[in-house]
């Protein structure tokens, strides 16, 4: 039987030529050049190794991303080249030698099998030499076999994927610079979405609620740290948009001045802690740059120790309201705006003028005087004791037993129906940091007194 001399197209186009062989012994010249314009055609770049390693064939996509002509590397091994700075497989070249299990040494925690095909492995990974700057490519390795089964190459084909991978790190960044602000703060918070999963649990809600983030996160019992039984929070009720019933659940809440759709409450919460304690929350939707809901963060702020000192203070208000109330000696005070505060009932009795006609007003005056004048008290609260001698001229000397007190004896034409003689004392209010707040006036009536000095003074006298 004659030989018959054949043009054949090798791997990468180039014709060379060969004695026929018999069909079985390979693929035909027509299907090679299909096979190779198949691969060629690929927008997705790729290229395929023979059992040799040698290269197959390297596509126009592949020359664009690695900017390595096929006509280098064709019939070569060198298709690392490509990807790395020096000789080592790629993921090929490990299908083609049936050593899978030595993917996990070069493309740990990288890779996985595919889920489409048997024989095939997927990888994502950053390549530094590829381009100026590196890529990121995702890659897919496959083993190629003939009829009978036998391993005779493989192909890769390479994804560039840097600008997703790029935008994806810039968002995980950004999320863990988001947590690291959350986690950071001092300020108890917690996130939730959508689904009122919590998202976010940071270490100062941690220390406050007594539960762990760990505990938290991924469920959606967030309530248990504030409730004896299951309720919706504030933010359960943003994430819902069911705006209208926060006053349901929650009494006093306000819109914030400072955010917008945000608000704001505080309250007593017994099954938090040992005895309970007051918080103040506040709940701000999360959007995302299109303005969809996405979620919620709620913070909160222990008050307690701030409630505890604003009922004392209440508590001593009160306390010091009923014990001037009960003062059998007639007082007032004033603030140092000369507002009066306080004005008890004996000065009710002493004046007829009643409490509620003149507490928050600053006509102290009113009582003592027929025309508007300072009493000694807003000569005090003025810090104007040179003022003193000008209306009380003769009449006054500074107090023996307190300072910043003034005493006085006077005579008052227009208290009464025939006028009265007061001794009145008023000294300076301050605060525990020694500033000043006010002042309190006592009188005493001592009409009775004066008048009997007068008369004896009078009998003293004798006839004239």
């Amino acid at each position: 039987m004659t030989r018959k001399t054949v043009v054949k197209v090798a791997p990468g186009g180039r014709a060379k030529t060969a004695k026929a062989k018999p069909a079985a012994a390979g693929p035909s010249a027509a299907s090679a050049h299909l096979l190779q314009s198949i691969v060629q055609g690929f927008s997705i770049p790729a290229f395929v190794i023979g059992k040799d390693h040698n290269i197959l064939y390297w596509n126009r996509a592949l020359e664009r991303l690695t900017r390595i002509p096929m006509r280098e590397v064709v019939g070569t091994n060198q298709h690392w080249r490509s990807f790395y700075a020096e000789p080592r497989p790629c993921m090929a070249d490990l299908l083609v030698d049936g050593i899978e299990d030595r993917i996990p040494k070069w493309y740990a925690g990288k890779y996985r099998k595919s889920d489409l095909l048997k024989e095939a492995y997927e990888a994502t990974d950053f390549f530094p030499a590829l381009g100026e700057k590196g890529a990121w490519l995702r890659f897919t390795a496959a083993v190629i076999r003939d009829a009978g089964g036998k391993i005779i190459g493989a192909i890769e084909t390479l994804e560039d994927i840097t600008e997703r991978m790029t935008a994806e790190l810039t968002q995980r960044e950004s999320e863990q610079r988001i947590i690291s602000v959350i986690e950071g703060s001092p300020i108890p918070t917690f996130v939730i979405g959508l689904d009122h999963t919590v998202l976010y649990w940071n270490r100062a809600l941690e220390k406050l609620s007594g539960i762990p983030a760990k505990d938290m996160i991924g469920t959606n019992r967030h309530w248990r740290a504030f409730y004896a039984k299951e309720r919706p929070c504030m933010s359960d009720l943003v994430v819902d948009q069911t705006l209208e019933t926060i006053p349901e659940w929650y009494g006093g809440v306000a819109k914030s001045k400072l955010l917008e759709d945000t608000f704001e409450a505080e309250g007593f919460f017994p099954d938090l802690g040992k005895s309970g304690r007051w918080l103040r929350f506040t709940v701000a939707p999360i959007r995302s740059s299109r303005g969809a809901l996405v979620g919620c963060v709620e913070t909160l702020e222990d008050i307690t120790e701030r409630k505890k000192a604003e009922q004392l203070l209440v508590d001593s208000e009160k306390i010091l309201h009923s014990v001037l109330d009960g003062f059998s000696i007639a007082a007032f005070v004033i603030d140092k705006n000369h507002k009066i505060l306080y004005w008890n009932r004996a000065l009710e009795r002493l004046t007829n003028v009643k409490a509620r006609d003149v507490i928050g007003t600053d006509q102290q005056w009113r009582a003592f005087y027929g025309k508007r004048r300072p009493c000694m008290a807003d000569l005090l609260v003025d810090s104007a004791m040179d003022k003193v001698s000008h209306w009380y001229s003769g009449k006054y000397r500074k107090s023996d037993l307190v300072e910043e007190a003034y005493e006085a004896t006077d005579f008052f034409p227009e208290l009464g129906e025939d006028g009265r003689w007061l001794r009145f004392t008023a000294a300076l209010i301050r605060d525990a940091q020694g500033e000043l707040v006010g002042a309190v006036e006592t009188l005493e009536d001592c009409t009775e007194q004066k008048l009997a000095e007068n008369s004896l003074k009078r009998k003293g006298r004798g006839p004239t």
